[in-house]
Protein backbone atom coordinates (compact mmCIF):
# COMPACT_ATOMS: atom_id res chain seq x y z
CA UNK A 1 0.00 0.00 0.00
CA UNK A 2 1.45 3.15 -0.89
CA UNK A 3 0.94 6.85 1.04
CA UNK A 4 0.80 8.92 -1.86
CA UNK A 5 -1.66 6.67 -4.06
CA UNK A 6 -4.23 6.85 -0.84
CA UNK A 7 -3.64 10.77 -0.26
CA UNK A 8 -2.55 11.81 -3.79
CA UNK A 9 -4.89 9.13 -5.74
CA UNK A 10 -1.53 8.73 -8.08
CA UNK A 11 1.95 7.56 -6.52
CA UNK A 12 4.57 10.31 -5.88
CA UNK A 13 7.74 10.96 -4.81
CA UNK A 14 6.36 12.84 -1.82
CA UNK A 15 5.68 12.17 1.27
CA UNK A 16 2.33 13.25 2.81
CA UNK A 17 1.98 15.02 5.70
CA UNK A 18 -1.16 16.55 8.12
CA UNK A 19 -1.55 17.57 11.42
CA UNK A 20 -4.49 18.94 13.10
CA UNK A 21 -5.76 20.85 16.19
CA UNK A 22 -9.58 21.39 18.27
CA UNK A 23 -11.08 24.66 17.32
CA UNK A 24 -13.50 25.33 19.86
CA UNK A 25 -12.49 26.44 23.54
CA UNK A 26 -13.58 23.01 24.87
CA UNK A 27 -14.07 20.20 22.56
CA UNK A 28 -16.83 18.51 24.36
CA UNK A 29 -18.88 21.51 23.95
CA UNK A 30 -22.66 20.48 22.93
CA UNK A 31 -23.16 21.88 19.75
CA UNK A 32 -27.08 21.42 19.85
CA UNK A 33 -27.00 23.46 22.51
CA UNK A 34 -24.32 25.90 21.48
CA UNK A 35 -25.07 26.19 17.45
CA UNK A 36 -22.17 28.86 17.02
CA UNK A 37 -19.68 25.89 17.92
CA UNK A 38 -20.18 25.18 14.05
CA UNK A 39 -18.91 28.35 12.29
CA UNK A 40 -16.20 28.85 15.51
CA UNK A 41 -14.98 24.88 13.40
CA UNK A 42 -15.41 26.45 10.31
CA UNK A 43 -13.11 29.50 10.54
CA UNK A 44 -11.04 27.59 12.85
CA UNK A 45 -10.23 25.38 9.80
CA UNK A 46 -10.13 28.06 6.90
CA UNK A 47 -7.66 29.78 8.16
CA UNK A 48 -5.48 26.96 9.83
CA UNK A 49 -5.80 25.08 6.35
CA UNK A 50 -4.41 28.64 4.45
CA UNK A 51 -1.55 29.15 6.98
CA UNK A 52 -0.26 24.92 7.12
CA UNK A 53 -1.47 24.15 3.85
CA UNK A 54 -1.46 19.88 4.33
CA UNK A 55 -1.98 17.23 2.47
CA UNK A 56 -4.84 16.32 3.48
CA UNK A 57 -7.69 17.16 6.39
CA UNK A 58 -8.61 15.58 9.83
CA UNK A 59 -12.06 17.29 9.81
CA UNK A 60 -12.69 17.90 13.64
CA UNK A 61 -15.90 17.14 15.62
CA UNK A 62 -15.79 19.76 18.04
CA UNK A 63 -19.66 20.18 19.89
CA UNK A 64 -20.42 16.24 18.71
CA UNK A 65 -18.44 13.89 20.56
CA UNK A 66 -21.39 13.18 22.43
CA UNK A 67 -23.81 10.85 20.83
CA UNK A 68 -27.28 11.40 22.16
CA UNK A 69 -28.72 8.92 24.66
CA UNK A 70 -32.14 8.63 23.47
CA UNK A 71 -34.17 7.12 26.31
CA UNK A 72 -32.09 8.09 29.08
CA UNK A 73 -32.46 10.16 32.06
CA UNK A 74 -30.29 9.49 34.03
CA UNK A 75 -26.09 8.35 32.01
CA UNK A 76 -24.47 7.62 35.52
CA UNK A 77 -27.32 4.87 36.58
CA UNK A 78 -26.28 1.70 34.59
CA UNK A 79 -30.00 0.12 34.88
CA UNK A 80 -31.40 3.88 33.01
CA UNK A 81 -28.72 3.85 30.47
CA UNK A 82 -29.63 0.98 29.44
CA UNK A 83 -32.64 2.06 28.48
CA UNK A 84 -31.09 3.49 25.42
CA UNK A 85 -32.53 3.80 21.76
CA UNK A 86 -31.30 3.88 18.69
CA UNK A 87 -31.78 7.88 17.45
CA UNK A 88 -33.33 8.74 14.21
CA UNK A 89 -32.02 9.06 11.08
CA UNK A 90 -33.47 12.62 11.20
CA UNK A 91 -32.00 13.54 14.46
CA UNK A 92 -30.40 16.96 15.20
CA UNK A 93 -27.14 15.40 16.04
CA UNK A 94 -26.99 13.69 12.72
CA UNK A 95 -28.52 16.57 10.56
CA UNK A 96 -26.09 19.32 12.32
CA UNK A 97 -22.96 17.31 11.36
CA UNK A 98 -23.93 16.63 7.53
CA UNK A 99 -24.11 20.44 7.46
CA UNK A 100 -20.86 20.90 9.31
CA UNK A 101 -19.08 18.39 7.17
CA UNK A 102 -20.45 19.36 3.57
CA UNK A 103 -19.20 22.68 4.73
CA UNK A 104 -15.62 21.63 6.24
CA UNK A 105 -15.46 19.17 2.81
CA UNK A 106 -15.91 22.77 0.77
CA UNK A 107 -12.81 24.45 3.02
CA UNK A 108 -10.62 21.40 2.34
CA UNK A 109 -11.07 22.25 -1.85
CA UNK A 110 -9.14 19.44 -3.69
CA UNK A 111 -7.49 17.36 -0.35
CA UNK A 112 -8.76 14.24 1.09
CA UNK A 113 -11.17 14.37 4.62
CA UNK A 114 -11.31 12.29 7.03
CA UNK A 115 -13.84 12.78 9.96
CA UNK A 116 -13.66 12.29 13.39
CA UNK A 117 -15.30 9.41 15.06
CA UNK A 118 -15.13 7.97 18.18
CA UNK A 119 -15.68 3.72 18.96
CA UNK A 120 -18.54 3.20 20.83
CA UNK A 121 -16.42 2.64 24.00
CA UNK A 122 -14.51 5.91 23.93
CA UNK A 123 -18.16 7.47 23.29
CA UNK A 124 -19.63 5.73 26.45
CA UNK A 125 -16.32 7.09 28.18
CA UNK A 126 -17.04 10.59 26.87
CA UNK A 127 -20.69 10.76 27.97
CA UNK A 128 -19.08 9.93 31.69
CA UNK A 129 -16.57 12.48 31.44
CA UNK A 130 -19.14 15.06 30.26
CA UNK A 131 -21.20 14.39 33.42
CA UNK A 132 -19.07 14.64 35.99
CA UNK A 133 -16.71 11.03 36.22
CA UNK A 134 -13.05 11.46 36.91
CA UNK A 135 -12.05 8.02 36.06
CA UNK A 136 -14.76 6.90 33.19
CA UNK A 137 -12.14 3.46 32.60
CA UNK A 138 -12.44 1.85 35.90
CA UNK A 139 -16.80 3.02 36.03
CA UNK A 140 -17.09 1.21 32.84
CA UNK A 141 -14.95 -2.01 34.31
CA UNK A 142 -16.71 -1.85 37.45
CA UNK A 143 -20.23 -2.24 35.60
CA UNK A 144 -19.16 -4.95 33.20
CA UNK A 145 -18.08 -7.00 35.87
CA UNK A 146 -21.62 -6.18 37.37
CA UNK A 147 -23.52 -6.56 34.80
CA UNK A 148 -21.96 -8.09 31.55
CA UNK A 149 -24.71 -7.89 29.25
CA UNK A 150 -26.30 -4.30 30.05
CA UNK A 151 -22.68 -3.14 28.98
CA UNK A 152 -22.78 -4.85 26.01
CA UNK A 153 -26.50 -3.85 24.92
CA UNK A 154 -25.20 -0.44 25.61
CA UNK A 155 -22.20 -0.32 23.20
CA UNK A 156 -23.99 -2.15 20.50
CA UNK A 157 -26.61 0.64 20.44
CA UNK A 158 -23.88 3.14 20.31
CA UNK A 159 -22.38 1.24 17.41
CA UNK A 160 -25.43 1.35 15.22
CA UNK A 161 -25.58 4.96 16.24
CA UNK A 162 -21.87 5.62 15.14
CA UNK A 163 -22.82 3.67 12.28
CA UNK A 164 -25.34 6.00 11.16
CA UNK A 165 -23.16 8.90 11.82
CA UNK A 166 -20.32 7.35 9.53
CA UNK A 167 -23.02 6.95 6.79
CA UNK A 168 -24.22 10.82 7.37
CA UNK A 169 -20.64 12.26 6.87
CA UNK A 170 -19.86 10.08 3.83
CA UNK A 171 -22.31 9.73 2.18
CA UNK A 172 -24.05 13.31 2.61
CA UNK A 173 -21.24 14.95 4.06
CA UNK A 174 -18.95 14.42 1.46
CA UNK A 175 -15.97 13.30 3.67
CA UNK A 176 -13.65 10.90 2.00
CA UNK A 177 -13.35 8.98 4.87
CA UNK A 178 -13.39 8.12 8.65
CA UNK A 179 -10.74 8.77 11.16
CA UNK A 180 -11.84 5.88 13.78
CA UNK A 181 -10.49 7.08 17.20
CA UNK A 182 -10.53 3.91 19.66
CA UNK A 183 -8.93 3.15 22.91
CA UNK A 184 -8.48 0.72 25.61
CA UNK A 185 -9.78 0.62 29.08
CA UNK A 186 -7.15 2.17 31.03
CA UNK A 187 -5.72 0.60 34.25
CA UNK A 188 -8.07 -1.70 34.88
CA UNK A 189 -7.63 -5.53 35.76
CA UNK A 190 -10.04 -6.39 33.32
CA UNK A 191 -8.58 -4.64 30.39
CA UNK A 192 -7.64 -7.58 27.97
CA UNK A 193 -10.63 -9.38 29.24
CA UNK A 194 -13.02 -6.59 28.03
CA UNK A 195 -11.03 -6.08 25.17
CA UNK A 196 -11.34 -9.93 23.92
CA UNK A 197 -15.14 -10.22 24.66
CA UNK A 198 -17.07 -6.83 24.25
CA UNK A 199 -14.48 -4.32 22.86
CA UNK A 200 -12.81 -6.19 19.56
CA UNK A 201 -16.31 -7.38 18.64
CA UNK A 202 -18.08 -4.04 18.87
CA UNK A 203 -15.37 -2.34 17.21
CA UNK A 204 -14.98 -4.89 14.32
CA UNK A 205 -18.89 -4.14 13.42
CA UNK A 206 -18.33 -0.44 13.18
CA UNK A 207 -14.93 -0.89 10.89
CA UNK A 208 -16.81 -3.05 8.37
CA UNK A 209 -19.16 -0.49 7.90
CA UNK A 210 -16.43 2.03 7.87
CA UNK A 211 -15.00 -0.09 4.76
CA UNK A 212 -17.97 -0.73 3.03
CA UNK A 213 -18.71 3.09 3.00
CA UNK A 214 -15.31 4.27 2.23
CA UNK A 215 -12.41 3.01 0.58
CA UNK A 216 -9.66 4.90 2.91
CA UNK A 217 -9.79 5.27 6.43
CA UNK A 218 -7.59 6.13 9.17
CA UNK A 219 -7.30 3.99 12.46
CA UNK A 220 -5.91 6.17 15.56
CA UNK A 221 -5.17 4.23 18.28
CA UNK A 222 -5.44 6.98 20.68
CA UNK A 223 -2.49 7.90 23.38
CA UNK A 224 -3.83 10.86 24.21
CA UNK A 225 -2.40 12.42 27.84
CA UNK A 226 -0.12 9.01 28.38
CA UNK A 227 -2.55 6.85 27.75
CA UNK A 228 -1.28 3.26 26.84
CA UNK A 229 -2.46 0.31 24.45
CA UNK A 230 -1.40 -2.78 23.11
CA UNK A 231 -1.09 -2.57 19.48
CA UNK A 232 -0.60 -5.93 19.06
CA UNK A 233 -4.29 -6.61 19.80
CA UNK A 234 -5.66 -3.95 16.78
CA UNK A 235 -3.46 -5.55 14.09
CA UNK A 236 -6.42 -7.23 11.89
CA UNK A 237 -8.26 -3.89 12.39
CA UNK A 238 -8.64 -3.47 8.83
CA UNK A 239 -8.14 0.30 8.35
CA UNK A 240 -6.11 1.59 5.30
CA UNK A 241 -3.91 3.87 7.74
CA UNK A 242 -2.42 3.68 11.14
CA UNK A 243 -1.75 6.03 13.93
CA UNK A 244 -0.66 5.95 17.37
CA UNK A 245 1.68 7.59 20.03
CA UNK A 246 4.60 6.54 19.42
CA UNK A 247 5.68 8.30 22.49
CA UNK A 248 3.17 6.69 24.84
CA UNK A 249 3.99 3.19 23.15
CA UNK A 250 7.76 3.02 22.52
CA UNK A 251 7.06 2.09 19.32
CA UNK A 252 8.37 3.61 16.50
CA UNK A 253 6.87 4.02 13.00
CA UNK A 254 9.53 1.57 11.67
CA UNK A 255 8.48 -0.93 14.21
CA UNK A 256 4.99 -0.31 13.23
CA UNK A 257 5.20 -0.95 9.95
CA UNK A 258 6.43 -4.35 10.69
CA UNK A 259 3.72 -4.66 13.06
CA UNK A 260 0.87 -3.34 10.93
CA UNK A 261 2.20 -5.07 7.62
CA UNK A 262 1.41 -3.96 4.27
CA UNK A 263 -0.67 -0.72 5.56
CA UNK A 264 0.57 2.81 5.80
CA UNK A 265 1.71 4.21 9.21
CA UNK A 266 0.95 7.98 10.55
CA UNK A 267 3.02 10.18 12.79
CA UNK A 268 6.24 10.51 14.47
CA UNK A 269 5.83 13.64 16.58
CA UNK A 270 4.91 14.14 20.31
CA UNK A 271 1.83 16.14 20.40
CA UNK A 272 2.70 17.68 23.73
CA UNK A 273 4.06 21.15 25.30
CA UNK A 274 7.67 19.12 25.94
CA UNK A 275 7.85 17.62 22.29
CA UNK A 276 9.65 19.50 19.82
CA UNK A 277 6.92 20.31 17.41
CA UNK A 278 5.74 22.39 20.64
CA UNK A 279 8.72 23.75 22.05
CA UNK A 280 11.67 23.07 19.64
CA UNK A 281 13.42 25.16 17.36
CA UNK A 282 12.96 25.12 13.40
CA UNK A 283 16.20 23.13 13.24
CA UNK A 284 15.62 20.49 15.78
CA UNK A 285 12.29 19.82 13.71
CA UNK A 286 14.25 19.28 10.33
CA UNK A 287 16.26 16.22 12.34
CA UNK A 288 13.71 15.15 13.59
CA UNK A 289 12.07 14.61 10.81
CA UNK A 290 15.08 12.52 9.21
CA UNK A 291 15.03 10.85 12.14
CA UNK A 292 11.77 9.80 11.67
CA UNK A 293 12.18 8.78 8.10
CA UNK A 294 15.27 7.04 8.79
CA UNK A 295 15.54 3.42 8.03
CA UNK A 296 11.86 3.09 7.18
CA UNK A 297 10.13 2.11 3.91
CA UNK A 298 9.16 5.90 2.73
CA UNK A 299 6.44 5.11 0.51
CA UNK A 300 4.74 3.67 3.63
CA UNK A 301 4.76 7.02 6.03
CA UNK A 302 2.98 9.80 6.06
CA UNK A 303 4.21 12.21 8.62
CA UNK A 304 1.70 13.62 11.73
CA UNK A 305 1.53 13.46 15.10
CA UNK A 306 1.07 10.82 18.20
CA UNK A 307 -2.62 12.87 18.10
CA UNK A 308 -4.25 15.89 18.13
CA UNK A 309 -1.75 18.39 18.90
CA UNK A 310 -1.91 21.34 21.26
CA UNK A 311 -4.30 24.54 20.05
CA UNK A 312 -1.36 26.93 20.89
CA UNK A 313 1.27 24.72 18.79
CA UNK A 314 3.20 27.51 16.71
CA UNK A 315 2.31 27.70 13.13
CA UNK A 316 5.62 28.52 11.90
CA UNK A 317 7.11 24.76 13.64
CA UNK A 318 3.92 23.23 11.64
CA UNK A 319 5.19 24.63 8.69
CA UNK A 320 8.97 23.64 9.34
CA UNK A 321 7.51 20.25 9.72
CA UNK A 322 5.45 20.21 6.26
CA UNK A 323 8.42 21.86 4.37
CA UNK A 324 11.37 18.92 5.89
CA UNK A 325 8.95 16.09 4.93
CA UNK A 326 8.74 17.31 0.98
CA UNK A 327 12.50 17.41 1.15
CA UNK A 328 12.71 14.22 1.39
CA UNK A 329 12.23 11.95 -1.39
CA UNK A 330 10.27 8.33 -1.31
CA UNK A 331 12.18 5.63 -2.86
Amino acid sequence: MNASELIFDKKTNQIPVSFWRHFAENELIDGLQHPEVQQINLDGHKHYLAETQPDFVKLMSDGYFNIPLKGVKDVLNLDDLNNIEAIDADDAWLTEQIRLVQQQVALAGKRKTFYNIFSPVSSLKWQLTSHGVKNPDHLVAKWYQENPEKIKHILTVLANDTIQQIHAVVKEGGASGIYFSTQELQGTSITEQFFREVQKEIDQKVITAIIQTAKINILHICGFEGATNHLDWFKDYDLSIVNWSVKAEKISLREGQALFSNKVVLGGFGNGENDVLYSGSVQQIKETVNDILNGIDKNRIIIGADCTIQRTTPIENLKAAIVAAKQVVAE
